[in-house]
């Protein structure tokens, strides 16, 4: 194995269309980024507040103390990490060229 180091500027595509495939991908990263933003928020939403909804509506149906908003609470912070961790694998398996693949 021999050490490489880096160039010391980051050379100029010689073709214009590989600048032009960088480009278009990271617009797809882009693109990809926010579908992630949009799939995980309205996953977020109802993971944190149906639970906290549903445990204060019941408290207060059932003239309780507050020991169902609570259980919702942590419900909803289980189900707030499953939702990531669910996310985060779906979209990191989505990335291509990793340097491996490559060698």
């Amino acid at each position: 194995m021999t050490k490489t180091t880096a160039p010391a500027k980051t050379p100029s595509p010689d073709n214009p269309d590989k600048a032009h495939k960088v480009e278009g991908n990271k617009n797809a990263a882009l693109t990809m980024f926010i579908g992630a933003v949009l799939d995980i928020s309205w996953q977020l939403a109802i993971v944190v507040l149906v639970p906290i909804i549903g445990g204060y509506e019941l408290d207060k149906h059932l003239n309780d103390t507050p020991v169902f908003t609570i259980i919702g609470f942590v419900l909803a912070m289980a189900g707030t990490f499953v939702v990531i961790r669910k996310v985060f694998v779906e979209y990191n398996d989505r990335i291509v060229d990793s340097p491996k693949e490559k060698q």
